[in-house]
Formats: structure tokens, C-alpha cells, sequence
């Protein structure tokens, strides 16, 4: 739904025009079916446009001219005045992030603006992690690619090598306890207090270093807010997240291959920042 929301967002900032968001809360049955963790409720995370504004926007939507996913660009001038511009697929392009990558700042500021103070609040709770790792799995043990626990032990390891120190860990995951015991083994390791979604991405964000879950928007979207060194699964369909430069740093790793260890041991030991 962020995706969403974000395309709808950029593309109204650079026309200059008012935007408006359906519900963002609902029952998704298939989380209740599948017993996951997280329900995936999204109550109370983001201020929601008004009942009668929703019904002038329906209103519209079957009688007025509707453009479907519109490219996120600037329009010219005067041609679609009056029109509807809707944005309500999730994935338009296989890069999930590549109309939006140069727009980063953009949308955490209109993010910071639509969550609710109930979700500040608990954002102001908690300090930023040093190392944020993010372990999907709930539907992703059906359907997706699940990362395998020792892509993080020896992600973790080698951090901590580098870094001379062991370095606080903080998990955000739906999994079990039992099934990453071997990671919450480690040594100051901790999982991430229970909070709504958006409260554990944002958090996530504030990492300094993370290591993701290959094919998790989940993680994606932590790491696109961030300013983190971010380390994804050389399998990942997605090549890259966030624009290159020096102060974004992106590896991909194929935790079984020396050749790429090597690699993501070179960069760590090059951005000593990290470790301050």
C-alpha cells in the first residue's frame, strides 16, 4: 500500500494538486487464514481523508475522467484540469522503487505528516538500532523465498568482526521464537518491541547498519527511509533500492561465497562511521 500511496503522493507534489488516499485499515482474511503474527490491520497508523470527501471522490471516479496509474512526472500545463488521476496497483514496473528513488525526502515528509500521534508517540519511545536485521516470514513460508537464518548469523558475525565489538542487534520479524533461535542465540541480540507495522519500519529505518529479507517490501521500504549501510540477498529481484552515493551504501551478498565475503568485508572496514 505504500507504493501506492507514494507514487500518488509524488506525482501530486510535482502538479501541484490535492491528493486524497481510500481507507488504509481493512481485514485482510488471508492473514486471519494463514495465522500469521500480523494481521495487517493498519488502524490508527495514518490520518484518513474524510467520509464526505471519499464520497465527492467516488462520485467522480464514475463519472469524470479517470487517468489509471499515470506516469509520475510533471504534466503540461492546463490539458488535465479537472481531471482524476487514481494510482491502485502495487507494482507497475519491476523496479519497485525507480519513479520514486529521486524523491526520498519528498515522501518522508508527507509520510512523517499523515501518521497519527498515537504512532509519533511510540516512535519518540524508542532509540534508533545499530544493527536492524528483518526476518520475513508469515506468508512468505507458502509462497516466497524464505532467507535463510545463517545469511544473518554470518551477516551479523562479520559486522561484529569488523567493528572489533559486538554490536547491539534489534530483530524485527513475524516469525516464531523456534524458528530463528539460532540468531536470537547470538549475543546481544533482542527482539524489537511488539509495535504496529509502520512503527517497526520506521524504526528499522533509523538503523545505522541492516540487513534485509530477500523480496520483503517490508524491508525495501525500511531501507529506502534510511541512511543505513544496507546489506540484501544476492538472489534479490530487486538490484537496487535507494539512489547511489557515498552516503548510501547498498551491497548485494551471497553469504556462501568467499569472493563476496570478502567484498562486504572490504566496504565495511572502509566506513568505520558506521561503528561510531
Amino acid at each position: 500500500m505504500l507504493l501506492v500511496w507514494a507514487r500518488g503522493v509524488v506525482f501530486a507534489r510535482l502538479n501541484n494538486l490535492p491528493w486524497y488516499t481510500s481507507s488504509w485499515w481493512g481485514i485482510r482474511m488471508g492473514a486471519f487464514i494463514r495465522r500469521e503474527k500480523r494481521k495487517r490491520l493498519y488502524r490508527r497508523y495514518f490520518t484518513e481523508t474524510s467520509f464526505l470527501r471519499k464520497l465527492q471522490l467516488s462520485y467522480n471516479y464514475h463519472f469524470g475522467r479517470i487517468h489509471k496509474e499515470p506516469p509520475v512526472q510533471t504534466l503540461p500545463k492546463g490539458i488535465y484540469e479537472n481531471d482524476l488521476f487514481v494510482f491502485n496497483k502495487v507494482i507497475t514496473d519491476n523496479d519497485l522503487f525507480g519513479a520514486l528513488r529521486n524523491h526520498k525526502e519528498l515522501i518522508l515528509d508527507e509520510l512523517n505528516k499523515i501518521i497519527t500521534p498515537r504512532i509519533n508517540n511510540l516512535l519518540q519511545k524508542y532509540q534508533p538500532p545499530v544493527i536492524g536485521i528483518h526476518i520475513r516470514r508469515g506468508d512468505f513460508k507458502i509462497a516466497n523465498p524464505i532467507t535463510a537464518n545463517e545469511f544473518f548469523i554470518k551477516g551479523i558475525n562479520l559486522i561484529r568482526s569488523v567493528a572489533g565489538s559486538d554490536l547491539p542487534v534489534t530483530v524485527f520479524t513475524d516469525a516464531e521464537k523456534n524458528e530463528i533461535e539460532g540468531i536470537l542465540a547470538l549475543p546481544e541480540t533482542t527482539f524489537a518491541a511488539k509495535n504496529p507495522d509502520i512503527v517497526d519500519i520506521l524504526l528499522l529505518s533509523k538503523s545505522k547498519i541492516m540487513i534485509l529479507s530477500q523480496s520483503s517490501t517490508f524491508s525495501y521500504w525500511a531501507a529506502f527511509l534510511s541512511e543505513a549501510i544496507v546489506i540484501m540477498c544476492k538472489d534479490d529481484w530487486q538490484q537496487k533500492i535507494r539512489e547511489d552515493s557515498s552516503h548510501y551504501r547498498e551491497i548485494k551478498w551471497d553469504h556462501n561465497d568467499e569472493a563476496s565475503t570478502n567484498e562486504l568485508e572490504k566496504m565495511m572496514t572502509n566506513i568505520q562511521v558506521a561503528f561510531a
